[in-house]
């Protein structure tokens, strides 16, 4: 069962949706028929409100659906900041007597026309159909993280100018250093946008609930037509709350994907799970990591025995022909650390740069600009541990590869299970 009104569909895919590279019928996993073929009882529009575990059901409006074994996978929900609102010429903010009309939050922002997130297909069908129906020609993101990088990937790709306004000194911070980052910013600049840094939107103008503009914290008015909110996502928890499974950022499961609760399991965006750098458990909302818990949790459900091993942060985004991809731990508070190692190349004229981070002679950390083709041998080097203590000569070369490996794990590599990317 899913709120949503469609069957399910490729998270990564939507961006790709929304910058017309593929048709709506590409976004999806399975036609409508495979759910009927095989017996599915899929339930759109049905929210659940809460999980009854001593009759062990969800509450679904009025109803209860009743289970043997239930997965949860609900995924994030974004982050929605409280911002004014001003009406009309006035520079002040609304004030109607009803509370909270003043502002736009999580439960109201939609009654402004022009003003979108980007976690659904939903989001992206209405967003096309805005751009189209208004004529847009530029579009202010609010986030310039991981989500509002790809809201920048497919507006540059279908012609859009675009403002990014991010809190941070620089877009992707969580995953790239400011020489990565400063690559693709200078790019998108070049191209006729604007990113606005160490800011963020403390106003919305409307006309006639429609968005006309903006106000930045540091006082500069923004003419702005269609606004996305990207800051982010969290784990979807609400219904949660009276539960006796055990929360923290996320739903905490153990190896086989299950939670403190008996036959209720979890996987994805929602879950706290292992991150093998750091050796603890956290919340990694990430693509492949989704498919591979559910993968998982289903093979559990259905009587076999299979466990997670964990795994690491990875995004990769390419923006106006610059690829990018960090994985693992990339932005070191005190790079001079002795605990660390980092080697760097940077060749800004060719917009390349690499960044390998080492800790007792294992990466554990890598950003890619420019060049990623090497990326899936970093990615196994980074999951299987391995030592690389006899050729971090080498680790910047930009043939680096498989020869240059240590010799066992070459032999790993051609009788065992590979490198995962």
């Amino acid at each position: 069962m899913t709120s949503e009104s469609c069957f399910s569909y490729s998270k990564p895919l939507i961006a790709y949706y929304l910058a017309e590279k593929i048709k709506l019928d590409d976004v999806y996993f399975k036609k409508q028929s495979f759910y009927i073929t095989n017996k599915v009882n899929l339930r759109l529009k049905s929210e659940v409100k809460q999980i009854d575990l001593e009759n062990r059901a969800v509450v679904v409006g009025d109803n209860k659906i009743y289970f043997n074994k239930l997965l949860i996978a609900s995924g994030g929900k974004p982050i929605i900041p409280k911002i004014g609102i001003v009406r009309g010429n006035s520079e002040k903010l609304d004030n109607l007597q009803e509370p909270g009309n003043a502002f736009i939050g999580p439960t109201n922002y939609k009654s402004i026309d022009g003003v979108f997130t980007l976690n659904t297909l939903e989001d992206v069908v209405e967003l096309r159909n805005y751009i189209k129906e208004n004529e847009i020609k530029k579009v202010s993101i609010l986030g310039g993280g991981l989500i509002g990088s790809k809201a920048v990937e497919a507006f540059l790709e279908i012609g859009l100018k675009i403002d990014i306004i991010e809190l941070s000194d620089r877009i992707l911070s969580a995953s790239l250093d400011r020489k990565a980052s400063g690559i693709i910013e200078n790019k998108i600049k070049s191209m006729g946008s604007n990113i606005f840094t160490e800011n963020t939107v403390d106003k919305i103008y409307t006309e006639e609930q429609k968005i006309t503009g903006l106000m930045l914290r540091d006082g500069r008015k923004v003419d702005c037509n269609l606004l996305v909110l990207a800051i982010g996502v969290k784990p979807n928890l609400d219904f949660l709350s009276n539960s006796k499974i055990k929360l923290n950022k996320g739903i905490v499961v153990d190896s086989y994907m299950q939670t403190t609760q008996n036959d209720i399991f979890a996987a994805g965006d929602v879950v706290d799970s292992l991150d093998i750098i750091l050796e603890k458990d956290r919340n990694i909302a990430i693509w492949p990591l989704a498919v591979r818990q559910g993968a998982i949790a289903g093979a559990n459900m259905a009587g076999k025995q299979r466990e997670y091993s964990g795994g690491f942060f990875m995004n990769s985004v390419e923006i106006l022909n610059i690829p990018s991809i960090s994985m693992g731990l990339t932005n070191l508070q005190d790079e001079a650390d002795k605990n660390f190692e980092v080697f760097k190349s940077f060749k800004p004229e060719e917009n390349l740069y690499r960044k390998i981070v080492i800790k007792e002679n294992k990466i554990i950390g890598v950003i890619l600009v420019g060049n990623i083709e090497r990326a899936g041998i970093y990615c196994g080097l980074i999951r299987n541990k391995i030592n690389i203590s006899n050729v971090k000569d080498n680790i910047l070369m930009e043939d680096f590869g498989i020869i240059q490996l240590p010799e066992e794990y070459r032999k790993h590599l051609v009788v065992g299970n590979g490198i995962e990317v």
